[in-house]
């Protein structure tokens, strides 16, 4: 039964949405994999009754009045991959409260996803999706996310075989993937050159300030701080600098002492990384600064 019941995941207002689905069509070596389409024609499909309207000849059958639906939304979804010269259209008759017909106005049918829902009520009905030509090809065909006419549903995902996020089961490609060496975002600000390592993890290379890390004993603290941190080390801290992930200074300080306390008055909120040269090498630490603004 094609019937959308409240089980079913429809949506519940009245749309109608045309994409472009043009990759569908292209050859599969132009995406870097091949593409699941298998084209049919409305013709040949079982589903459709006959209309008793000439103009309408073509007619599909979400529910019915007594099949046990609550007024839950109804919807299709088309991939059109041919029309006839002349175009085709569609239109959606649905019973109302009272028990009468409503009958829409009609709409072209476009190449590429065609979808129509329409919306809930609170009375059981009738939905029915007339058609004005069956000479229409298409790859994809469901009712209620339910495919008919032989077709398969639409899943999307990665099709690229050689892809870290490849899905065998998706049957169009929704330009998620990505591969060993693609560029990313590790989410560290201090990182550069982010890129899909050999286990298909984000990974990001050094830090935008050029600084290293280096095994001098070395404390700060609090970090995270609101305004103002106790920086200590085994040796004089001779300089500090503060910089902020594009690599500019924003602070610094000079002392000769190996306790140090770093006033932030003035600085804006945010991650920052601090470094000082302590016994003639530089000691680099990550820094958050939040002043409860």
């Amino acid at each position: 039964m094609l019937c959308a019941t409240a089980s079913g995941n429809i949506q519940s207002q009245e749309t109608l949405l045309h994409t472009d689905v043009q990759g569908l069509l292209v050859a599969g070596e132009n995406l870097g994999h091949q593409l699941l389409v298998q084209s049919a024609a409305f013709c040949e499909c079982e589903n459709f009754e006959e209309g008793n309207n000439q103009n309408w000849p073509h007619v599909v059958t979400a529910c019915t009045a007594n099949d046990g639906n609550m007024g839950e939304a109804q919807s299709f979804e088309i991939v059109i991959t041919a029309l006839p010269a002349e175009g085709a259209t569609y239109r959606v008759a649905k019973t109302v409260s009272n028990g009468n017909w409503d009958v829409s106005s009609e709409t072209a049918l476009e190449l590429g996803v065609n979808t129509k829902v329409v919306g809930e009520v609170s009375f059981a009905r009738a939905v029915k999706f007339q058609f004005s030509d069956c000479n229409i090809e298409y790859s994809i065909f469901s009712v209620n996310d339910g495919e008919i006419c032989g077709s398969t549903a639409v899943v999307l995902g990665c099709t690229n075989e050689n892809a870290c996020n490849y899905n065998p089961e998706a049957t169009q490609d929704d330009e998620s993937c990505f591969s060993v060496g693609d560029a990313c975002d590790d989410g560290d600000d201090l990182t550069v050159d982010d890129a899909i390592d050999e286990n298909c993890e984000c990974v990001g290379q050094g830090d935008p300030a050029g600084l290293v890390h280096l095994d001098l004993e070395f404390q700060m603290g609090p970090n995270p701080t609101s305004q103002s941190m106790l920086l200590s080390a085994s040796a004089p801290i001779e300089k500090v600098l503060v910089m902020n992930a594009s690599g500019a200074m924003v602070l610094q300080r000079i002392s000769m002492s190996s306790s140090f306390e770093l006033n932030l008055e003035g600085v804006s909120d945010g991650v920052y990384v601090i470094k000082c040269y302590i016994g003639e090498e530089w000691v680099t630490r990550r820094l958050v600064l939040s002043q409860g603004r």
